[in-house]
This record gives structure tokens, C-alpha cells and sequence, in this order.
């Protein structure tokens, strides 16, 4: 009987189906009033979002769903590869470990011999240059030949350094950089993570013959001296041992724990690790006592709380004698009593990892020459025991994961692992006012969801939209029903104040000023207006002035002003006739919240008139008598005593006015 498998149709269909349902739910959110803004920042690691692996097979997991992907065709890995896409989820370049070829699936002129070895478990891995979206890094690590005296050949671990501006943007080896030598020997071991707060990533492997890691850190300026702890094992036991080189290592996905197999000892250690030091510590063991398989895969669920191990036969050349198991360890309880999620007969279950979609992936193949063409799926890795799914959708056992008629052997990429610390649901637009959209990572084997935002709403919606009424942190809380049986989980919902800005309403400036208009300092973006991006803009126009900002959490808010630009007018001559008619010769001025001083000379230059109220205006007279026809000068002082003036200094006006009789 041929077993079912999700091919490329039914992937299509499901992402179909969930556009649409978010569509028709999108739509009727809109027809109830609500606004649906995304205002908080977007997720941009996306950098694990393709894999490239095995014999030409590939995954693409960019749009939240699995897709078979058929385009590669030069790249056969037996074991691990290794992908690298932007933060945004577009193909870099990808590397079996022995070759590296770029985004259009051609060789990298400089890295068609590399030092890693087509037969080692985790021979390679690419590692980013922190600060430098331009440079990256390719770990790799070659076989260890033991002879029967123990003696050794290998390559050890060695690296190289990729420039993406090379090769007319393509990529490739920086010159003098290939296969520098970095540890020998080394076990078939390789593994990283990225210290956010540090700014480096660590790439770890184990030194053969020694219980010794080396943690290398990556920062801007390169690969730095290790960092050496000795911690758990001996990994060695010379030729009658080898097979102690191989097993997996991996981080957890929030980077403080790491985890290995040695197959010969058939032995699972777990570790602590401190990513301000790079020190590994806190070392727990697990042997195995069934026979005939031997652990090999290792993965951590995403929640960080699960440690998955695959176990199977590593000799032989034809179908495996013994089944291959999948086990797993609640590390709330320690390293102990695992439970066998399944056992697969026949089949070799060797390499494990999880991916953005929140589901571990296992390889499988009977040997290196009868490959399959599909993958085995642990689709709830957060979930206790069997409850966790392996190979089982929707009810529907042997569910496993078409690659198309390409194969994986034993091969899955390898990658830092921080880039699958992904939480069981995420969500967008978590500012005050927003209409919080929830969205669940992995979907899988769900009949029924409740979801508790904990301010006394519930939603029983599968991606639910919710308004939180006041800032904070809310531990939201998600129970998903299937079978009968409740999982539950719990995350901090961070609700972010708006950032503060405030103009004022109006600004009255004196003609001629120029003033500055300032939106407040240490937010991300301004948007002003006048296209000005920066905090404080210059203005001398009247008109109404408006700013958008954005703060570090991609939360918006706005403030407009008015700019009045005004001034004082005074007539060049007057007529005080007694006609009601330009009797009197004051300032016409709409701001009189100021201190006022006029002053009127004669030609001589004697004083004959002062006004401190600029409603009382002179009336051509002098000491009770009528100053004859003529021209008279004239001084005035203006002192603003309003705050909302924007002037620099007093003014003070001078000019003449002819008095007509």
C-alpha cells in the first residue's frame, strides 16, 4: 500500500483556503467599523525560510506553509547543507559543505573546494557578520579517518569568508580566506546561535579524543579565538570508537541550552549555555539500551521545553535491520525517561530540525542509494509525548511531507538556530487603539481554539482580532482543542503606549522670524509635511505645519500646527480734521499681549507725544495745542509677553508720517 502524503496540490490549497479565510474575516471586521492598522514592527527574520538539502530537494516556508520547491538541481548533500536568505526570506547561497552556489544555482567561482566532507554529519555551516548584511561566514568540518592504530587524517574544522558584493552580486570566497584552519580534530559537530545583546554569534563544535568545545564568536570584525570548556564526555575511544564522532549538536531556539548525541556510547547530553561567555556547563547524560540503533538526530521544540532524538541503525547497507525511533524528553523534569513517540521499520530516521512553521522535519531513507521521496513530520513538537503528532494530520496517520520525486537521504539544512525562536502565536498592530490581529504558528491538528486575552474577553476565533484598552502586558493565553485533549500556552502580549508629540495649536510668529518646530527627540521616523525626516524642522511661512512619528516599537501618532505670521501696520499720513475719518495715528495690530511704548518727534527732533497703550494713538496735538502740517517722526518699542509668540527679541519700528491739516 502506498503511503499518503501532502503533495504540492494540497499545500496549495490549504494556503488558498486560509487567504480566504482571513479575507472574508478581514472584510467583516471592516463592515462592523473596525480599522485594521499594522503599526507595530514587522518580523524580518526570515532567514531560514528556504531549504536546500539532500538530492536536489527543497522547502520554501515563506508563506507560513510548507511548498515542495522544484528549482534546484545541481546540489546533492548526503548529510547536512546549509542555506542562507536575507532577513527578509530571498536566497543568498547554499552549500553542501564541499561547494557553495549562489541564489541563480551557479558555483561560486571561489568555493568549489571547500573543506568539508559530503559524509560528515554537520559539515557546514553559514554564519552571518554582525552588522554587515554583505559578509557572511562558511563553517565546515571534514571527515575523521582513523586507521586501526589510532592514528588520524583529517582536514579538521576550517572556514571561509563570503563577500555578496563579489561575483557582480552574486557572491563569493573573499581572496586569501578559504579553508582557514581553525580546530583539529574535530567531531562530526556543528552548531550557532546570535547573542542580541552582545552582538555575536557563537559557532560550537567538540575537539575528537577530549570532553573540550570550542565556542568560536563572530563579530563585526571576524571569526575571534575560541572559548574552551570542558563540560560532559570524552568524545573519542580511537578506531574501535569513531562512531563516537557522530550525532548531532544543536542550540535551543532561545540559545541557552545545547544538546548532542554520541552515537557510539549511545549516550543524549544536555548542557547549559551562557551566550555573554561562551562558557557550556551544567552537563546532564542519557545512555540508551536499545539495541541495534544508535542516537543520531537532535532537535529542541520551539517552546525550548522538548528535546527530540532520533535513533537508527548506522550500519548496514541495505534496508535497517532494526526500526528506527523517535523519542522524546520533557526538560521540565530533566533528562530522563523518554518517551518512543513511534518507531519506523525498515527506514533510517536520521536528521531532525525545525523549521518556521513551528513543526520538526526528520530525514528518511532505507540507505544512501534507495532514497524516498517524502520526510517524516513531528507536526505539535510543543505537545507532550505521542500528543505531539509524528506523521499524523488531521487524523490521517503516515502524513508525512512530499519533496516531489527529490529525495533528502540523510541530509536537512543546518542553521543558527535562533532563527526558529518563533513563539506558539504571534501578533501585529500592538499599539494603544490598534485592532490586535493574533495569528497561531502552527495550525496543525486543531479542532477548536479558546483564546483568553486576560482583561475578561475571550474569542473562540482561530485568528482572532482584539482591542486591549489600556497599555501593558497582558499573559494572553491560547488553549487548542483536538482530540478530546486541551493544550494550553501562555505569552506576554506587550500593548505599547503612542509616542508623545505635541506642537501646540497656534504658533504666532512675527514677520520675518524663523522658528523651529520640534516633534520631540529618540523616535525612529519623522515625517513632516514638508518631507523634512528629521525631529526639528525650520519654518518661516504662515500656514498649518503636520508631523508623523514613529517610535522603536513601529507605534504612530501625529500633531499638527498652525503658524500665524503676522505684523503691525501704521498709516504714512493722517488728517485730524474731526471728521471720524483718519483722525489718528496709532498701530494696527491683531497681538496685544505686549508692552507697548510709541514715541512721536517733531522735526527738531523734541518728543512731543508717548503712548504706552497701543489703543491710544496720537491725535496731532502737543501740549493741548494743534502741531501744525508737516512730517514727524516716529519710534516704537514692541515687548511680547505672551508664551505663544515665537520672536527673537523686541521689535522695534521706526519711520515718519505726515500730518495733514
Amino acid at each position: 500500500m502506498k503511503l499518503p502524503v501532502f503533495p504540492l496540490q494540497e499545500n496549495l490549497r490549504i494556503v488558498l483556503s486560509c487567504f480566504l479565510m482571513f479575507s472574508t474575516f478581514t472584510a467583516s471586521a471592516q463592515q462592523l467599523g473596525f480599522t485594521l492598522p499594522v503599526t507595530n514592527c514587522p518580523r524580518s527574520q526570515q532567514q531560514a525560510n528556504i531549504w536546500y538539502f539532500g538530492d536536489n530537494a527543497g522547502i520554501d516556508f515563506r508563506s507560513g506553509t510548507a511548498i515542495s520547491l522544484n528549482d534546484e538541481k545541481v546540489m546533492t548533500a548526503y548529510k547536512s547543507s546549509a542555506v542562507m536568505s536575507d532577513s527578509t526570506g530571498n536566497l543568498l547561497f547554499f552549500t553542501n559543505g564541499k561547494i557553495a552556489w549562489d541564489r541563480n544555482f551557479n558555483e561560486m567561482p571561489g568555493a568549489t573546494n571547500l573543506d568539508g566532507d559530503l559524509g560528515v554529519g554537520q559539515p557546514c555551516l553559514i554564519v552571518p557578520i554582525p552588522g554587515d548584511p554583505d559578509q557572511y561566514v562558511i563553517f565546515t568540518i571534514d571527515v575523521l579517518e582513523i586507521s586501526p592504530d589510532n592514528s588520524y587524517i583529517t582536514k579538521g574544522m576550517n572556514y571561509s569568508k563570503i563577500d555578496m558584493k563579489l561575483n557582480n552580486g552574486m557572491g563569493d570566497v573573499v581572496s586569501k580566506s578559504l579553508n582557514l584552519p581553525l580546530l583539529s580534530p574535530a567531531c562530526q559537530k556543528l552548531t550557532g546561535m546570535y547573542d542580541e545583546t552582545n552582538k555575536v554569534y557563537w559557532v560550537l563544535s567538540h575537539k575528537w579524543e577530549s570532553d573540550e568545545f570550542y565556542a568560536y564568536p563572530v563579530k563585526q570584525d571576524g571569526v575571534g579565538i575560541p572559548v574552551i570548556t570542558s563540560a560532559g564526555s570524552i568524545h573519542g575511544g580511537g578506531f574501535t570508537q569513531q562512531a563516537n564522532a557522530l550525532g548531532y549538536m544543536k542550540f535551543s531556539p532561545d540559545g541557552k541550552r545545547l544538546a548532542l548525541a554520541i552515537s557510539g556510547s549511545k549516550k543524549v547530553e544536555i548542557f547549559s549555555f551562557n551566550s555573554s561567555t561562551g562558557q557550556v556547563g551544567n552537563s546532564q547524560s542519557y545512555t540508551f539500551a536499545k539495541t541495534g540503533v544508535s542516537p543520531y538526530g537532535i532537535e529542541f521544540s520551539p517552546d525550548n521545553q522538548k528535546l527530540y532524538v532520533s535513533l537508527f541503525q548506522l550500519t548496514g547497507n541495505g534496508a535497517a535491520a532494526s526500526p528506527s525511533f523517535i523519542c522524546q524528553f520533557d526538560l521540565t523534569a530533566g533528562l530522563i525517561n523518554p518517551v518512543y513517540v513511534d518507531s519506523i521499520k525498515s527506514f533510517r530516521i536520521s536528521a531532525l530540525q525545525l523549521a518556521t512553521d513551528g513543526r520538526i522535519y526528520a530525514s528518511r531513507t532505507l540507505n544512501l542509494i534507495n532514497r524516498q521521496d517524502s520526510i517524516e513530520v513531528i507536526y505539535n513538537p510543543t505537545r507532550p509525548g505521542t500528543d505531539c503528532n509524528f506523521d499524523l494530520l488531521n487524523n490521517f496517520p503516515q502524513s508525512r511531507f512530499s519533496l516531489d520525486s527529490n529525495t533528502s537521504i540523510y541530509s536537512l539544512p543546518n542553521f543558527i538556530q535562533n532563527y526558529f525562536n518563533i513563539p506558539v502565536f504571534t501578533y501585529d498592530s500592538s499599539c494603544i487603539g490598534d485592532i490586535t490581529r493574533f495569528h497561531i504558528t502552527n495550525k496543525a491538528n486543531i479542532d477548536s481554539v479558546v483564546w483568553d486575552f486576560r482583561d475578561g474577553n475571550l474569542s473562540t476565533a482561530t485568528e482572532p482580532i482584539h482591542q486591549f484598552s489600556q497599555p501593558g502586558t497582558y499573559w494572553v493565553k491560547l488553549t487548542e482543542k483536538f482530540n478530546g485533549r486541551n493544550f494550553t500556552d501562555s505569552l506576554p502580549v506587550t500593548i505599547h503606549p503612542l509616542p508623545i508629540v505635541h506642537l501646540g495649536d497656534t504658533i504666532f510668529v512675527y514677520s520675518g522670524t524663523t522658528i523651529n518646530l520640534h516633534a520631540g527627540g529618540g523616535n525612529m521616523e519623522y515625517t513632516w509635511s514638508n518631507g523634512s525626516p528629521d525631529s526639528i524642522i525650520s519654518v518661516t511661512d504662515q500656514g498649518k505645519y503636520w508631523v508623523k512619528i514613529k517610535d522603536h516599537n513601529c507605534c504612530l501618532n501625529s500633531d499638527s500646527v498652525y503658524v500665524k505670521v503676522y505684523q503691525y501696520f501704521l498709516p504714512t499720513a493722517f488728517t485730524p480734521n474731526g471728521d471720524g475719518k483718519n483722525d489718528v495715528f496709532r498701530m494696527i495690530g491683531e497681538y496685544r499681549d505686549i508692552r507697548f511704548n510709541m514715541y512721536i518727534y517733531d522735526r527738531w527732533g523734541q518728543l512731543i507725544f508717548h503712548s504706552e497703550n497701543i489703543d491710544d494713538g496720537w491725535d496731532g496735538t502737543c501740549k493741548n495745542s494743534q502741531c501744525p502740517s508737516g512730517t514727524y517722526s516716529w519710534l516704537i518699542n514692541i515687548n511680547f509677553i505672551g508664551q505663544e509668540v515665537q520672536n527673537k527679541g523686541n521689535v522695534v519700528l521706526k519711520g515718519t508720517v505726515i500730518l495733514l491739516r
